[in-house]
């Protein structure tokens, strides 16, 4: 396995499926920041209708936590990272590999702690994984990681 962490250049190659990877950067945005300002303004959950004793029971407490993550790394985060693959920024790739992991982890965390499952966590736990792999194949692509 080979890392070369930083291109030649500054710009990167931008493959056609990462314009997928942007779409669904978009989309996670889209439906991260409203919630986690809902949750941020309102901590107890009852602006989303949520039962409080769904989070009393977990580490987090409250909302509140959930809330920041949610509005600044699966909202802006993404928003942010859409523009970066736009602009064929060379830390996209890396970048989407990055929150897709982290989107991985935020809904492994949410089946784990939470009572009930949603149909909406398994959609994000898809997109994580879908983003994990456009990650990958795009870095094996630009030749920032060699992994066969």
């Amino acid at each position: 396995m080979q890392i070369h962490v930083v291109p030649d250049s500054q710009r990167v190659e931008r493959p056609r499926y990462a314009w997928f990877a942007v779409a669904l950067e978009v989309f996670t945005a889209i439906a991260a920041i409203p919630v986690g300002w809902w949750f941020i303004g309102d901590p107890s959950g009852r602006a989303m209708q949520l039962p409080e004793g769904w989070i009393e029971a977990t580490p987090f407490g409250s909302y509140l936590v959930p809330g920041l993550y949610l509005f600044a790394v699966n909202g802006f985060g993404m928003l942010a990272l859409a523009g970066l693959t736009i602009a064929r920024h060379w830390l996209a790739p890396w970048l989407t590999g990055v929150l897709g992991v982290g989107l991985i982890i935020w809904i492994l965390v949410q089946l784990v702690v939470m009572p009930e499952t949603m149909v909406l966590q398994w959609l994000y736990l898809a997109i994580g994984v879908t983003l994990g792999f456009i990650a990958l194949f795009w870095l094996r692509r630009t030749g920032q990681l060699r992994l066969w």
